[in-house]
This record gives structure tokens, sequence and C-alpha cells, in this order.
């Protein structure tokens, strides 16, 4: 049965009484570490991950985003480019996927037993051949999305598939096995490597065991690895008997993976505000979690979920440019399509007997904000933090040290380097999907994103060169159409000079407002015809 989540009436009033129910995730008390979805509207799905500090992990998904990270399609070569080294692919999408030759197993692109293909005489070369040698037009492939569509970019794929279960990651095309590199505890590696050899794995298939196989035995983790097995010979079996462009596997909707993703074991409570995903959630704990199915909770209260939990204003802070810091510092985010500048400054911070106390407490504060930021915002690409400049090599190392472990919760692949003398430290994150903030908004009409727009006194230079110009090749009357704002505007501030135009030029000109019209747009009509 259903355990619901209302102050009105609780299931167990001993493990949560009504009181601590209306405690909300802005309380840097509370203890729990909370997984919740809002999933009510089928239309967008969001999943927040919360702790003792508050909104610590944000998804949103689509439901119209068919072509999601880690998808896996039968496809077909349209072209191949020697220059880039890659291949555009056909996986029925509005833009062809972009394949790497770095991303094609030698030497044809690999899965020789399920696709069908001409034959071709292997050249022997040293090192990895080059796109045109491995692959033609017109040949089918078996692909994986690494990152989905962004901007005017097609997906980008890869023949290196991986199917991730709750514990390992199945890998076909490869024979590495191995432990994720997240689990640092050298008696939990060395554990879980004894019963890596005892593990019966299909030949030549690798895995990883994943970071939620700690401490689970041999039962669950060979369990695990024949479930993957059976999936992959399902999805060969697919591939064999179609053509394409087909998709041949779709990644679980965005419940299920968060469960399986996100759940760990200092996750207190998993709460859904929907029966239907609850009961889903519920099915996928039973069968592979089923410790943790004590700790799923229905939400039926007439308060949105976010909103009783706090996400909600969380999540409409997460856009600010600027991030206050608890001590009074702040740091301040820009984000463009290939970097992310963040900079550090020190506000009112104060802390310590020295400046360089200051500036260390300071900058080691703000790289911890700095990676939950990169979290939430899910921003990937290359990425540069302006720390406050610090003299001691010693102070830039625990600044370093303090932003890597920052980051040990980041599922996103990261590259890490030192902070130069300047206080400057350069990083790139992996790129899988559009960042929250473009997954939630589209760029302003009125300044096409910039955020900033033309001032008053430059828009009526603008338009008085505009008009000077149309009577040039022109005579009569004229009526300029602007933006209401802007026409009141200029209205009032170029009436001298509109005055003085009109009696040198012995016509009218009027000045019409026009809501179509985005701020900074000017027309011009002669005598009402453009």
């Amino acid at each position: 049965m259903a355990r619901k989540r209302n102050p009105k009436k609780t299931e167990n009033p001993e493990k949560e009484s009504p009181a601590e129910l209306k405690k909300t995730l802005s309380d840097a008390h509370d203890p729990k570490r909370r997984v919740l979805m809002n999933v009510l509207d089928s239309e967008q799905l969001r999943v927040a991950i919360a702790g003792p500090g508050g909104l610590e992990e944000l998804y949103i998904e689509r439901s119209a985003n068919g072509f999601a990270h880690g998808n896996i399609y039968k496809g077909k070569i349209q072209n191949i480019e020697p220059t880039l080294q890659a291949a555009f692919v056909d996986i029925g999408g509005e833009k062809n996927g972009f394949l790497h030759a770095s991303d094609v197993i030698p030497p044809f692109g690999g899965y020789d037993d399920v696709l069908k293909r001409r034959k071709r005489k292997e050249k022997a070369k040293s090192g990895r051949p080059a796109i045109e040698d491995m692959l033609y037009k017109g040949q089918e492939v078996l692909v994986q999305i690494t990152r989905e569509q962004l901007a005017n970019k097609g997906p980008s794929l890869t023949t290196y598939i991986s199917l991730p279960g709750r514990y390992l990651v199945l890998m076909p095309a490869v024979s590495k096995r191995g432990v994720s590199k997240k689990i640092s505890d050298d008696r939990e590696r060395h554990s879980l490597k004894n019963i890596l050899d005892q593990l019966e794995p299909p030949r030549d298939m690798g895995y990883i065991i994943r970071t939620a196989g700690m401490g689970h035995g041999k039962e669950e983790l060979q369990k695990d690895l024949g479930s993957l097995t059976r999936l992959w010979d399902a999805i060969k079996e697919q591939a064999r008997n179609s053509k394409p462009p087909l998709a041949l596997y779709q990644e679980s909707d965005l419940v299920v993976r968060a469960v399986r993703d996100f759940v760990y074991d200092d996750v207190e409570e998993i709460i859904l505000d929907s029966r239907e995903a609850f009961e889903q959630a519920k099915t996928f704990l039973d069968a592979f979690m089923p410790e943790f199915t004590e700790r799923l909770y229905l939400y039926e209260d007439g308060e949105p979920i976010f909103d009783r939990y706090g996400v909600e204003q969380s999540i409409e802070r997460t856009f600010d440019r600027s991030v206050r810091l608890p001590s009074g510092g702040e740091i301040v985010i820009e984000q463009t399509e290939a970097l992310v500048a963040i900079d550090v400054n020190t506000g009112r911070f104060r802390k310590g007997d020295s400046t360089r106390e200051t500036i260390l407490a300071m900058n080691k504060e703000a790289a911890a904000e700095a990676a939950r930021q990169l979290r939430l915002r899910d921003l990937g690409g290359l990425v540069m933090l302006d720390f406050i400049d610090m003299d001691s090599a010693g102070d830039r190392r625990a600044v370093e040290e303090a932003f890597r472990a920052a980051t040990k919760r980041d599922r996103a692949r990261t590259t890490i380097l030192p902070i130069s003398q300047l206080g400057v430290m350069e990083m790139t994150r992996q790129r899988i999907r559009q960042s929250v903030k473009k997954t939630l908004y589209t760029p302003c009409p009125c300044c096409d994103g910039t955020g900033i727009r033309k001032s008053t006194d430059v828009l009526g230079l603008e338009f008085l060169r505009k008009v000077r110009g149309f009577y040039d090749e022109h005579q009569g009357n004229v009526t300029v159409r602007m933006h209401p704002e802007a026409a009141l505007a200029l209205a009032n501030s170029k009436r001298a000079a509109i005055a003085a135009m009109e009696a040198e030029k012995k016509s009218t000109i009027t000045i019409a407002a026009d809501e179509r019209l985005t701020y900074g747009d000017i027309e011009l009509d002669f005598d009402g015809k453009a």
C-alpha cells in the first residue's frame, strides 16, 4: 500500500510527525537527504535531490525529447567528412548524428555478427585507421547517443555501446572489466575485484561495477549481469531483422532512471507525487533494490511537492547571475555557448585574523558553491573559475582540494587543472544535454538573449538617421512605427529635432506605437505605404 506524505495523516506517526513534514529544504538543520519527483504533469518530469544544505541536484526532462542520452539506434551513414575525421549518421531525427573516428570500433565499426555490410579488405596500418578506411556511405552501424542535440548541433554518437544496470554497466564491444573510479576505498575496491573474478560474463564482453554496487555480493551482481546480457541479446536480434534508421533501445524514463542512478544508502526518503509513477518506482525497487522500498512515499497533499519542500524557490534562484554565499561573498556566473566563467567576489566576507586567512576561507567556500552550481545548472564544456589571488602555493592547493572534494558527487566526467598563480582554475565538464536554463527558457526576442538593449538616446539617434536617409529618396509625410515604450520615449526626447526636420522637409513625421514590434525595431511608412 502506498504511504502518503500528508501533514494531516501519516501512516507511521512515530517515524514522522506533522511538524517534521512541514520542514522545507531551506532548513539547513534538516539532516535528511531526499529524492523528490514532480511527475504529475507528464509533459515535464522533474527530479530534485536535496540534502542538509538545500537543493543539490536538479534534473528536468520533457516527454517530447525522443532522442535522449543513452538511446541506441541502428543507423545509416549519410556522409563521410575526412577533413573532420567524422561521419554523419541518419538515426531518424531532425538532424543527423555526429560520429567521430575516435568513437568508431576499428576496423569497420564492430558488431559484424549483427549488421549486413559489403566485404572490405582490411588494410594493415599502424595506429587507428582513418574514418574513410573504416566507414563508407550507406553503411549500417549500431550507435548510441553520448550527447543530446544542442542548439543547431546534432546528437553526438559512439559505436562503443554501454548498457547501465543497477549495479553494473555492460560494454558489449570491449573486454575491459573493472570497478568505478568513484569507489575510492581500497578495501571496498579489493572486495569488488574479487567478486569480478567470480562472475560469469559472456565472452569478449566488458563490464564495470558502479558505485551503487558497493556492499553487494556476487549473487546480486550476477543477477544484474544476467538481466543486461538478456537485454543485449534482444537488441541484437532486433537489429538483425530491421532496416535503419530505427531505435533499438530507449533509456528508461526519468522516474526509473532517478531510482536506479540517484538512490544511494544516504537517501532516506524517495517521494513522488503521482500514484502511477509511485507504482512504477515500487515495482523497480521490489525487483532490484528491495531494501529501499520502505523509504518510498506517495505524496498526495494539495500543496505542490516542490513548494512543500522549498525546491521551487531554489529553482528560481538557480538562474540568478549572482549567487550569494552564506558568509557574505558571492560568485558571478556567465555562460556562453562554449565557455562558462565563474568569478569570485569577497563582498562583505570577513573571516580570520589576516587578509590571507580571509581570502583562503572565501575561496574555499566559493569552490564548494561553484561545484554545486555546475551540477544544479548542468553546465558543461570549458569552465574558468577566477578565484581571489593567493600568493601561497599551499593555499592554492587547499582551494583546489576543496573544489575536487565538492565535485565527487558530480555524475558528469570532469577534468580539473591546478590553480594558476593568477588564481584561475581551468576545468572541463562533460556536456550530455542542454543546461537546465536552456531547457526551461528561450532567448528574449528584444535582446536576443544578451540581457541588454539599446538606450533611449542611441535609439533616438538611429531613428533620426533613418528618417534623414528616407528623405534622401522620398518626399512627403512619414509614419514611424515603433514599440510603444520606445515610441513614447522618443516622441518626448526628440520633439525639437522632429519639429525642425518637419519644417525643413515641409512634411509631417508621425510616431506610431505598434505592439507587434520589439523594442529597438523601427519601421518607416511613406504616405501609408512602405
